[in-house]
């Protein structure tokens, strides 16, 4: 609606949206990093308050008829802070929930997170049609609203010797970023080819929202079932949820519209559940003054897989990016089993080496 309003041509938009995002990918880390031993909740405040002002400029640039660059800068700067202000709010619920809650706490957020999802894009669709600018600006001050409400948090103890700032990542940090971008890749294969989907089954393209829906409704389903169990899942378990989606894939990729419906379900249904479980993981692996950072690159294995699908989306065709999701996720599968062996193994070896002669 921008890039009409400014440039009468609505791909500029998708100009946009690219730039932002890559801003998002690049700026996570070194962002998040910038926070390092700083209270979270105090530094995503300024991280929002920044990316607040970025977006009412973009406003203020379509209100006036700027020159488009101008808009796309400011998208930039919005994005640039996304990423990190992502790490460093999840990172502040370490302080802020008490342990045996945290999986309950992720689920409301899940179901937060997959409910703005479905309302935003209305609501701002019906300001558009009044100005594209008001819209850019009432999305911008919801979204800035809830973090100023947070309460405070105590600072991070952050005192860490300089060689072990720089550790790389444990291998087991980087098994969950890819099992999550493996999920992202799965999820917005659906999400962006619905409409694609719904025209193979020589539907109208706006059935498409039938697919989204499906796996939005189920993914909401999904992630108040974890508020109530408030649980942390085994590995096996989480194998069996990834088999789930891999089944779901499966399902959507099949020559049936009801099929297909159901395929969409099952992929929304365990989606909160994965996501829920790969950030308690990091939260887990992390060492206390890395993980919002971790918690940021986790947030750019999201975006990766999302862009990968997308990408293959525009290149290929639907069926060709699902069955390519597939094949990801029984990698990760793989790697997990493998993992699981390997672990197994050095238990039992330790065991035994325990026993007395």
């Amino acid at each position: 609606m921008a890039a009409i309003s400014i440039t009468g041509n609505a791909a500029g938009g998708a100009t946009a949206l690219a730039a932002m995002t890559a801003a998002q990918l690049a700026g996570a880390i070194p962002v998040a990093r910038l926070g390092r031993g700083s209270n979270s909740i105090a530094y995503f405040k300024i991280l929002i308050v920044i990316r607040t002002m970025a977006l009412f400029g973009c406003a203020a640039a379509c209100s006036a008829r700027a020159p488009y660059s101008v808009f796309i800068a400011a998208a930039v700067a919005s994005g640039l802070v996304q990423g990190a202000a992502f790490g460093h709010l999840r990172n502040a619920a370490n302080y802020l929930v008490v342990p045996t809650q945290m999986t309950r706490f992720l689920s409301f957020g899940a179901f937060a997170t997959e409910l703005t999802f479905l309302v935003t894009p209305i609501l701002a669709a019906a300001l558009g049609t009044v100005s594209a600018s008001l819209a850019i600006a009432a999305v911008a001050a919801l979204g800035a609203l809830p973090a100023f409400i947070l309460p405070s948090a105590p600072a991070a103890d952050a005192k860490a010797e300089e060689a072990e700032k720089r550790k790389a990542i444990s291998p087991d940090v980087l098994i969950w970023f890819a099992c999550a971008c493996a999920s992202s890749a799965a999820i917005s294969a659906v999400e962006v080819g619905a409409v694609s989907l719904a025209m193979g089954f020589g539907l109208q393209a706006g059935y498409g929202a039938v697919f989204t829906g499906t796996l939005c409704a189920a993914s909401l389903i999904g992630a108040i079932g974890n508020s109530f169990l408030n649980r942390t899942f085994s590995r096996h378990q989480v194998a069996g949820m990834l088999a789930a989606i891999v089944i779901g894939i499966a399902l959507v990729l099949q020559n049936s519209f009801g099929l297909s419906i159901v395929g969409c379900a099952l992929v929304g249904l365990f989606a909160p559940s994965l996501g829920i479980h790969y950030s308690l993981q990091i939260n887990r692996l992390a060492r206390p003054e890395m993980r919002a950072e971790r918690f940021s690159a986790l947030k750019i294995s999201t975006s990766v897989g999302t862009i990968l699908a997308s990408s293959m989306l525009g290149w290929t065709s639907v069926s060709l990016t699902l069955t390519a999701a597939i094949w990801l996720l029984l990698f990760v599968l793989g790697v997990i089993s493998v993992q699981d062996l390997i672990v197994g193994r050095r238990l039992s070896t330790a065991r035994t080496q325990s026993l007395p002669d």
